[in-house]
């Protein structure tokens, strides 16, 4: 193999590697970016926790839970919504069904809500 196939040969794996980790990462990206923005523009409301199930996955050693949350926004009636969201580790108990977590909700898609975990003092209904 002469120097300048050698030379193409790494562009190539060098090029496709990158390709590879932008296309797995970069959805990554967007949706913590999409995150952080509804929690700044997002309307405020309340949901109660009703149902949690564990995904298996963690994201920076917190667990990664999918939550069943009825949501209340004021003048609209409460709904339901499945999101996924990562949990901080807090003491047991303290976010579990029943609890009534602050959230913010994407004023354009309403099944679109982010738990806001820095205004957090779960209280149980």
């Amino acid at each position: 193999m002469s120097v300048g196939q050698s030379m193409l040969m790494a562009l190539l794996i060098t090029g496709g590697t990158t390709l590879i980790l932008a296309c797995v990462g970069l959805p990554f990206l967007i949706r913590s970016r999409n995150a952080r923005r509804l929690l700044v523009t997002g309307l405020p409301a309340q949901a109660v926790i009703e149902t949690m199930t564990d995904t298996g996955m963690t994201v920076n050693g917190r667990p990664v839970v999918g939550f069943g949350l009825t949501v209340s926004i004021a003048d609209t009636p409460p709904y339901h919504v499945f999101h996924r969201q990562s949990r901080p580790r807090v003491p047991m108990g303290t976010v579990a069904p029943g609890a009534v977590v602050p959230v913010k909700v994407d004023p354009a898609r309403h099944d679109r809500v982010r738990i806001d975990w820095a205004a957090c003092r779960p209280v149980r209904r």
